[in-house]
């Protein structure tokens, strides 16, 4: 904020001093001084602004023997020594002696210049005219002198706190930035139609939207929270890596295995087997040596790598020569000492699980669905359920196939058929087609229900993605403005049992084929108007539902009504989160939500949380907390811990945090070199 002057320097204070003399000079010619007013005449300081007149020690009125009258007035030829001309509107001084004059503050004038012969020595009433108007000026000086050095620190914090909260106008931060090409056309024209512009620049801080492929850290850094939207949560690594799914899982798992549940809640509960096949981390010597141990060839396994998708670095485990292969090859890279030093330079670590061997048959070819868990919002969380398409494999399924391509069902792994241009309608179907088939197909010979897939699959699905969120929910990275799509992989086997394989970041959104162009462009602007409706709603404070832009996903999980939450300028904010090891509970929850916060003592905010009422509290299923907004069912989540009996809440709520072992934890972070982003 620029510093407004009541009054500028004169325009001529950069013309040297000779010009300036000679033109005071003749001004003033013609113009004769009275004796009486020689070296007193009119202040230099009237009329030349608050600038001028906040300098009072440049020879007004003075009567040191370095002083002269101001410039125009008579000068005897008897002057002693040498003077120097302070002229109007001419701020420096040029000083022709060789010792600079010591400055003075403006001193009551005494009227005698020694030298001058012909001055009269003034009258007392002019004398006692003249003090008070020169005491005012004196004082007056001061007093700008003052002020001015009061307001300019003031000035700087005014500038300092506009320029943080300033806002941008309309025509400011209407930019939006998209860092790789996945899905980027969709999401172009979705911006451009709110009158947003492009830009190219990555480092711009000034956007409404940034959806990027690879997360950077700078794009978390630089956000401003509840102003902007910024797609993939940072740490979603949690369920999008195969570790850290892994992990999540097996940890929810010993909170539920300790959360005290009645027994018909207890009969309710996913279970970790009953959804996700047996896995091993090889990165951690027991349980490699465990899957080594009990690897016979009458199973197979399948190979993955932590962070990758597409199908890059998976293989098969069909034989002891190829387990035998694995593990000296684990090994040699634990015992090498550049690893140990440069972990970070360490291949991916990997994973190993179970191979579904009877996975259920399209026209004799295998498939798996891709479904999407949407973060539409994170403060609160705000979970939704998005239907996706079925993946085909252009080849017939065979188990002792060495062609990946016959067991790996991703677009990128059947575009390396030579079949692939002309068969690729085939590899995708929609899951009205779907339905169609398995009606077509199963329903009487299996006995299913009419709409197997939109009704019991639909749900299964739906269970397992909030058993999978409620197990990171305390440790996610919540901020107003981010959001996240995640895609999640199901398999279906001949006994119609359902299985999660894994969940991936940023999945693909390209639309090469008739199916993908009616889902995708769908999915991505349905994403993009909840995230924005949400966003909007807990910046100003109203209620989430209903959500008008709300079309074909489906509510999991609605934080503002299960989560605790207090508003904090305009904005949602959790209640004090403890660090993630130390969740925040509140008694009485859900079972989802029980079971997430007994994972750390008691949070001592929780006995100040007000309470539904101070009366017995009375505990509802977690199907109650995700309405049906009519759009599609919802999953039905996991039941309650207690009911009816406040001593049980309590006892809830005071159960030990079960927590990883400290081995555990060692591992893990001798094991996060190893992750992708």
């Amino acid at each position: 904020m620029a510093l407004h002057l009541r009054a500028g320097r004169p325009h001529d204070h950069h013309k040297d001093g000779n010009e300036t003399q000679a033109e005071a000079t003749a001004q003033d010619t013609g113009r004769r001084t009275s004796p009486g007013r020689v070296g007193l005449g009119v202040c230099p300081t009237q009329g030349l602004g608050s600038r001028a007149a906040r300098r009072p020690r440049r020879g007004v009125g003075t009567t040191s023997a370095s002083r002269v009258p101001r410039p125009g007035a008579f000068m005897p030829a008897t002057c002693s020594r040498k003077i120097f001309i302070h002229c109007r509107g001419q701020p420096p001084r040029t000083h022709v002696g060789s010792k600079r004059p010591k400055r003075s503050r403006i001193r009551r004038c005494h009227t005698r210049v020694p030298g001058w012969t012909h001055e009269k020595r003034m009258g007392s009433s002019i004398k006692e005219g003249l003090r008070p108007v020169l005491s005012r000026l004196d004082q007056d000086a001061d007093l700008l002198e003052e002020e001015e050095a009061a307001r300019l620190p003031v000035t700087s914090l005014e500038e300092f706190l506009l320029e943080g909260d300033k806002q941008p106008s309309p025509s400011q931060g209407s930019f939006f930035y998209i860092g790789g090409t996945n899905g980027a056309s969709i999401i172009s024209n979705y911006c451009e139609s709110k009158g947003w512009q492009r830009t190219q620049d990555s480092r711009c801080e000034d956007y409404k939207l940034k959806w990027c492929e690879i997360k950077c850290r700078d794009n978390y850094c630089s956000f401003r929270e509840g102003q902007q939207l910024l797609f993939q949560l940072p740490n979603n690594k949690l369920l999008t890596t195969k570790i850290g799914l892994l992990s999540a899982l097996r940890e929810h798992s010993r909170t539920l295995s300790k959360a005290r549940l009645l027994p018909s809640t207890q009969a309710k509960v996913l279970k970790m087997e009953e959804f996700f096949p047996e896995t091993y981390r090889l990165d951690i010597r027991d349980e490699r040596q465990a899957f080594f141990t009990l690897f016979d060839e009458t199973q197979i396994w399948i190979c993955k790598p932590t962070a990758s998708n597409q199908g890059k670095g998976i293989f098969l485990i069909r034989s002891q020569e190829e387990a035998a292969a694995l593990q000296a090859k684990t090994q040699s890279i634990e015992d090498d000492p550049i690893y140990r030093k440069m972990p970070f330079r360490a291949p991916q670590a990997r994973v190993v699980q179970r191979y579904v061997q009877n996975p259920l048959l399209l026209d004799g070819k295998k498939f798996d669905v891709r479904s999407y868990l949407l973060i539409a919002c994170a403060a609160p969380y705000m979970v939704f359920f998005g239907h996706g398409y079925a993946r085909l494999t252009l080849s017939l399924y065979d188990l002792h196939s060495s062609d990946l391509g016959g067991h790996l069902t991703n677009q990128f792994m059947q575009k390396k058929s030579p079949l692939y241009m002309l068969l690729k309608e085939g590899t995708v179907w929609s899951m009205e087609h779907l339905n169609r088939y398995i009606n077509d197909k199963f329903r009487k010979s299996k006995g299913l229900p009419r709409d197997w897939v939109f009704t019991t699959f639909t749900k299964r699905m739906q269970q397992i993605m909030v058993h999978c969120f409620l197990a990171v929910k305390s440790k996610l990275e919540c901020k107003l403005g981010y959001f996240d799509l995640i895609g999640c992989d199901f398999l279906i086997d001949e006994n119609f049992k359902v299985w999660l394989l894994e969940m991936n970041s940023n999945p693909a959104l390209h639309t090469n084929c008739e199916v993908l162009k009616e889902v995708i462009p769908g999915v991505v602007m349905e994403t993009l108007d909840l995230a924005l409706e949400t966003c909007q709603k807990s910046l100003h404070c109203q209620k989430m539902l209903p959500l008008l832009s709300q079309r074909r996903f489906v509510l999991l999980y609605n934080g503002e009504t299960t989560d605790l939450w207090q508003r904090i300028g305009g904005c949602s904010r959790p209640l004090a989160r403890l660090p993630p090891t130390t969740p925040p509970r509140s008694t009485c929850e859900a079972a989802s939500s029980a079971l997430s916060s007994a994972r750390a003592p008691a949070d001592r905010s929780s006995a100040r949380k007000p309470g539904p009422s101070r009366g017995t509290p009375t505990c509802t299923s977690r199907k109650s907390r995700l309405p049906d907004s009519g759009r599609g069912s919802v999953a039905e989540s996991e039941p309650s811990v207690c009911s009816g009996s406040p001593e049980g809440c309590r006892d809830a709520a005071r159960e030990p945090s079960p927590g990883p072992s400290e081995e555990e934890r060692e591992e893990e972070q001798r094991s996060t070199s190893h992750r992708g982003s």
